[in-house]
């Protein structure tokens, strides 16, 4: 899957106040939950939706440094083509 994620477009967005501070507190209280990077996800991806006009179903990978009081999140935008063609070709590295 790391295939699929170079070389595509990325855009840089700065959030809010709140929605940083939220993310701090989920990144925290999940430290030990193995559903935080779904949760962390799950929040990112309804950040990109409402705010910023991503579409449900697009595939989306995020950066985003927590410690950096700048609050930048990196979205990479990941085509479905990309996704299918590093399945297939898991798939194959497996049956080998």
């Amino acid at each position: 899957m790391g295939k699929a994620k170079k070389g595509n477009v990325e855009s840089k967005y700065i959030l809010t106040e709140r929605e940083f501070n939220y993310l701090k507190i989920l990144n925290v209280s999940l430290q030990y939950n193995v559903f935080k990077d779904k949760a962390i996800s799950g929040f990112l991806y309804y950040i990109c939706n409402s705010r910023f006009g991503y579409k449900e179903d697009q595939n989306l990978v995020f950066e985003i440094d927590l410690d950096d009081d700048k609050k930048e999140l990196t979205i990479k935008e990941i085509p479905t083509e990309e996704i299918q063609k590093a399945i297939v070709q898991e798939e194959q590295s497996h049956q080998e």
